[in-house]
């Protein structure tokens, strides 16, 4: 036998494995926030469209002059699985009306289940009569 070919202690083995589990540990850790980071702009995006559907909903039938159209017949709120809308029409001066389109929702965690208080995005606009 070679003298110095006598490989690694285990004092040197313990730490270089210490290492490598931290190491790793750290890098799941990053992941995870990773995931949870993309799933909350997934569900705000969602929001943010359901919210910007519904202004445009709202701004094409109110130019439109069709029977059964309205502001009397204006459904408020609606489910859209894990999403909720509501829209509040108020009056602004004798011709406006101002639409706020109110989504809301449970953000969820990266492996599932309810993470914690309702999150709600808001969109407005203001409609005007042209005659």
């Amino acid at each position: 036998m070679i003298r110095g070919d006598g490989g690694f202690t285990l004092a040197e083995v313990l730490v270089a494995t210490a290492f490598i589990a931290i190491t790793a540990g750290a890098i799941g850790v990053g992941f995870m926030q990773g995931t949870g980071s993309v799933e909350t702009g997934r569900q705000q995006t969602t929001a943010v469209y359901l919210a910007e559907q519904r202004l445009e909903q709202l701004k094409a039938w109110s130019l439109n002059s069709t029977g059964g159209q309205g502001w009397a017949s204006l459904v408020t709120g609606a489910n859209y699985g894990n999403y909720r809308r509501t829209v509040t029409v108020t009056a602004n001066g004798a011709n406006n009306k101002v639409i706020q389109v109110s989504v809301f929702y449970r953000p969820v965690n990266p492996v599932g289940g309810n993470a914690g208080n309702e999150k709600r995005v808001d969109a407005s606009t203001m409609v005007t009569n042209r005659s």
